[in-house]
């Protein structure tokens, strides 16, 4: 029995394998590439050009930051240098020499470092400035994605909102067809009056043209669709159907205090305050004093073979104790500019907060008026579907002209228009308040 088992175990596994390799069906040629939206939000992330430049903004600021913090190592260099005449090299193999000292041929190699023991806070103040400043930078790209993200769900649902309308200005057509035939059976017989069947075909017309309009536009609205995702895709996809329905928004005091906690450009402002901040102490602590411990070791080999010069392996370490006594109005100007940017960050900051809590009312307000309006025009559209079949119900009988039918026609067709378009709109409104509060 073990055997069997073994062989059945195995057929299961290469049937397996077997199914898994075997090429899939694939789509229709002609069927256009499903995208959802989630599917269109993550494109924009993983290929928009700005957020590819924001990441390397990222990257190079963590790249100064990680500079700043050097005084904190060893700054360690070798050296070979060949002196003649009567140059020397020093004990940190820098050029010197004196006129007196006779002339003679060495060559030095050797090794030196230099390491920061205390300078009042100088490098501290520096590092806590570039990080400061690498988290703004880090905000700024938090921005980047919500302008992207918001960008691709207007783009979606403006899509949706004109693919909507292509469906109603198809449907008009093929009503207003059917209508067109219904009275030219009724001219033919002589029913009707041959400027019945004009008007029919005036208002078939106009549905035409109004379908070819409407298609154009959603070309266009997929075109902005792929350059929002940041790419050169498909002239058209078959989208996700989303609900239109919304909700109603919060409190408007809780999205505002929500908005100044959460907006990314607000962030990024108070870390470019601080940066300002820091910046400020590091001019001032290059008033203090700055210790270093140096040191050197080395060789030196005398290439003129003088008599009774030493040469050989050497070492020599030291300390520097560096004091800005003057320095040409440099650090006070320093200090000057630091605090210039402070004073403008703030300002900036104020400014910004004002036009995002206007942001955030515009948006509400928004929302909260399309959302009224939906309920208004849904009973348009029940209101003018009513009087469309009365007045088709009407003209069968003969107590209404043909007037009567296209004007019933025309006014649902513009309920129906609306209402689609209020409902999109209605969405985009939402998505904007998302990322008006810092949502996105």
């Amino acid at each position: 029995m073990r055997p069997s088992v073994i062989g059945v175990v195995v057929l299961v596994i290469v049937m397996a394998l077997v199914e898994q390799a075997w090429p899939q069906p694939a789509a229709s040629p002609g069927e256009p590439p499903l995208l959802t939206l989630q599917q269109a939000i993550q494109t924009a992330l993983d290929k928009h050009p700005a957020l590819q430049s924001a990441t390397f903004a990222v990257q190079g600021a963590e790249a100064r930051a990680k500079q700043a913090e050097s005084p904190y190592y060893p700054q360690v260099g070798g050296t070979a240098a060949q002196t003649n005449g009567s140059l020397r090299s020093n004990a940190l193999f820098l050029p010197s020499g004196s006129l007196i000292e006779p002339n003679r041929s060495d060559f030095s190699v050797g090794v030196s470092a230099r390491q920061t023991v205390y300078d009042f806070g100088q490098t501290s103040s520096k590092v806590d400035a570039q990080r400061s400043d690498r988290a703004r930078f880090d905000k700024d790209a938090m921005t980047r994605r919500a302008e992207v993200v918001l960008g691709v769900e207007r783009a979606y649902f403006n899509v949706l909102k004109r693919k909507r309308l292509v469906e109603i200005a198809e449907q008009t057509v093929r009503e207003r067809d059917v209508l067109k035939r219904q009275v030219e059976t009724l001219y033919r017989n002589q029913l009707k009056s041959k400027l019945d069947l004009g008007l029919v075909q005036v208002q078939l017309s106009d549905a035409e043209f109004l379908v070819i309009r409407a298609r154009n536009d959603l070309t266009t609205g997929f075109a902005e669709l792929n350059n929002t995702m940041g790419i050169e895709g498909s002239v058209a996809y078959t989208l996700e159907e989303v609900s239109p329905s919304v909700e109603p928004p919060q409190v408007l005091g809780d999205l505002l205090a929500e908005a100044m906690d959460r907006r990314p450009e607000l962030l990024a402002l108070k870390e470019r305050v601080r940066t300002a901040e820091h910046r400020i102490r590091a001019a001032h602590t290059t008033n203090f004093p700055t210790f270093q411990v140096i040191g050197s070791a080395g060789d030196t080999e005398h290439i003129s073979k003088r008599p009774n010069l030493q040469e050989g392996g050497w070492w020599a370490v030291g300390g520097v104790v560096s004091v800005p006594l003057f320095t040409g109005f440099l650090i006070q100007n320093q200090v000057a500019e630091a605090t210039a940017q402070q004073r403008e960050a703030q300002a900036v900051y104020l400014a910004v907060s004002r036009n995002v809590q206007l942001e955030v009312k515009d948006s509400f307000f928004d929302l909260v008026t399309l959302i009224q309006q939906i309920k208004v025009v849904e009973e348009q559209v029940k209101i003018a579907r009513e009087a469309l079949t009365l007045a088709s119900q009407r003209y069968k009988l003969g107590l209404s002209s043909i007037v009567e039918v296209t004007q019933s026609e025309v006014a649902a067709t513009e309920a129906e228009t609306r209402l689609a378009a209020t409902q999109y709109d209605a969405k985009i409104a939402e998505a904007r308040l998302r990322y008006a509060i810092g949502a996105i």
